[in-house]
């Protein structure tokens, strides 16, 4: 397997730090002289490291004071999301929180305008990804890789190649998590029933109803995997609330 080169090995923890806070916006980052000192590099590799955080917008070279930190929620790299979710090992509960939100509402999103502007052969393959579904139902690692096939397909079938980029970046972030999202992916024989369901939706057109299993299943799974964050994290889970002695 290929390592991580020393700059970008460099550059994530740069990165990281930003997103942290440790460095702070308008801060002055060391100079190059000092970080390689640091990092035990070439100076030639620290300044490439640089150049990686101009690419995430997470810097800026300023002429005869040095390089500025920006603010990391403006930037648009989706590394910053994945260093904003985990820190240090640990997950961040609100940020997933938050990640998981906006999730529910562009799967919906993109389902319905899938549900619209689908194609036969959109069709066949939806229907290529409920089978190998169904044939890794029993195996969490495989039904994973089916689910996150069948998240690219559905982004396809939207035509809007936007829709796909955000597949691919959803699918970077769930494979950071992975050992959260199994959480869901036990129930995997109902859970492909369910998708079973929704490509039939999709197949007549029935954007209600499969807007409605698109909502059903994320109100089933964030609460699931908002839970297998914290034991991840190394909490415990919240008590469940105390129910109310009916009236005699």
């Amino acid at each position: 397997m290929p390592t991580d080169r020393k700059a970008d090995t460099i550059a994530r923890d740069l990165l990281e730090r930003i997103v942290r806070g440790d460095i702070a916006v308008g801060d002055l980052l060391p100079k190059e002289d000092e970080l390689a000192a640091s990092y035990g590099s070439a100076r030639s590799v620290v300044r490439e490291a640089i150049k990686l955080l101009e690419v995430h917008k997470l810097v800026r070279p300023t002429r005869r004071l040095g390089t500025v930190a920006l603010d990391p929620l403006a930037s648009p790299s989706p590394d910053v999301v994945r260093a904003m979710l985990v820190r240090g090992g640990t997950i961040d509960l609100d940020v997933f929180a938050g990640w998981l939100e906006i999730r529910a509402v562009l799967d919906v999103q993109m389902t319905v305008t899938a549900t619209t502007r689908r194609t036969a052969a959109d069709l066949a393959a939806l229907g290529e990804v409920l089978e190998g579904l169904r044939a890794a139902a029993r195996d969490p690692a495989a039904f994973g890789r089916e689910t996150a096939r069948l998240a690219l397909v559905l982004a396809r079938a939207t035509q809007n190649p936007l829709f796909t980029v955000l597949a691919q970046w959803h699918a970077s972030v769930v494979a950071d998590l992975e050992h959260v999202f199994v959480a869901i992916r036990s129930a995997g024989v109902p859970h492909v029933d369910g998708i079973a369901l929704l490509v039939e939706c999709i197949r007549k057109k029935d954007e209600a109803r499969a807007r409605e299993l698109v909502e059903m299943f994320h109100a089933w799974a964030t609460p699931r995997l908002l839970a297998a964050a914290r034991l991840a994290n190394g909490e415990a889970p919240p008590a469940p609330r105390a129910r109310k002695r009916a009236r005699q």
